[in-house]
């Protein structure tokens, strides 16, 4: 984590990279002059300068939500130059985190201090990375393996009955992931992913596939591109559905949260579903926030990330994601501080 006592009373030119375009890039911006801060240096994904920008410090923001970057990243990963990729398809993710693993090479080649260190970025958008590294220190996780990387192999293995989570390596808010049960007679895959004309798209509704000849055309298409199997933790349920919770760690404390609930085994609130009331989940909230800091403390050179936390039914808690950009938390007070000025005066150390 970089040390932001330097920083005290002074003017620190903050570097800001990322899409442009984005309203992460804009709110951060409005927060950080809020504290009387300079304008922050806008540094363009698709236009990294090849000398060091002259700034003090390195915010590196979500290369999601353009077009134009998607197609150069996964040309600069190994895939083919102007893939023909629509909008919201899911396709190239192997070829994609590479290529933005190779950007993140380049901003941490210019020896800057960042917010969140590229390397530390890149591991956590690798979902067995950070699984194994979760498991090295100690925090708790569902058992977990890799994929095998063909449908054909995968059946070949698979039990009589089961019921698991596939989740692609390299995907983020929820893309791809697949929520999968069978017994000898039934099967079920639930996935925001609708197929269309021999295409995987994301869906902001959580959809039902109920055929092996459908789930194939799925696995089909996202295990060659890498995913991890995760047994799948019953979520503690109320009445209104399953929950988990989402919790922001700046600085090594769980700060803002929000507790999501859905009646589909994804809780992702793009998905329609809700926040829901925390009362009366005071004990298992006190541990999520515990095990969401031993998480974030897995990445100690980052100032904060997003982590989500799965409650049991019995009130245990297990880590399942971890978000280097999981602070985009619109409405969320935490000590009177949104989650930008929190993350910003963290950094300055007031």
């Amino acid at each position: 984590m970089t040390d932001s006592s330097r920083w005290v009373n002074r003017p620190v030119q903050l570097g800001l990279v990322g899409n442009l375009e984005n309203r992460r890039i804009r709110d951060f911006c409005s927060r950080w002059q809020a504290l009387g801060q300079p304008t922050p240096t806008l540094i363009d994904y698709q236009d990294l300068p090849e000398s060091t920008p002259r700034v003090d410090v390195l915010r590196i923001d979500s290369p999601g939500e353009n077009v134009a970057l998607s197609t150069q990243l996964i040309e600069l990963g190994g895939g083919p130059k102007k893939a023909p990729l629509e909008h919201g398809e899911v396709a190239y993710l192997r070829e994609f985190h590479l290529g933005f693993c190779a950007l993140l090479e380049r901003i941490r080649a210019w020896g800057l201090p960042a917010f969140n260190a590229p390397d530390e970025i890149a591991v956590m958008f690798d979902k067995w990375q950070s699984h194994q590294r979760f498991v090295s220190a100690g925090v708790s996780r569902p058992p977990a393996s890799l994929a095998p990387a063909s449908f054909v192999e995968w059946q070949q293995q698979r039990a009589d009955h089961g019921r698991i989570f596939l989740k692609p390596l390299h995907g983020s808010s929820g893309s791809g992931v697949c929520a999968l049960r069978w017994t000898r007679t039934q099967q079920q895959l639930q996935s925001p992913l609708r197929i269309v004309g021999g295409r995987l798209f994301n869906s902001l509704h959580v959809q039902k596939y109920e055929t092996w000849a459908q789930i194939e055309f799925i696995l089909a298409r996202l295990l060659p591109q890498g995913m991890i199997e995760e047994t799948w933790i019953p979520k503690l349920s109320l009445p209104d559905g399953a929950v988990d919770v989402r919790v922001l760690v700046i600085a090594g404390a769980a700060r803002h949260h929000v507790v999501r609930q859905s009646r589909s085994p994804m809780t992702n609130l793009h998905l329609g579903n809700r926040r829901a009331d925390s009362n009366g989940l005071d004990a298992p909230l006190e541990a999520a926030f515990r095990l969401a800091e031993q998480a974030a403390a897995c990445f100690g050179n980052s100032l904060y990330a997003g982590v989500d936390v799965l409650l049991d039914q019995r009130g245990r808690v297990y880590i399942g994601e971890i978000n280097a950009f999981g602070d985009l938390l619109p409405g969320l007070i935490s000590r009177d501080e949104d989650a930008y000025t929190a993350i910003a005066r963290a950094h300055l150390g007031i």
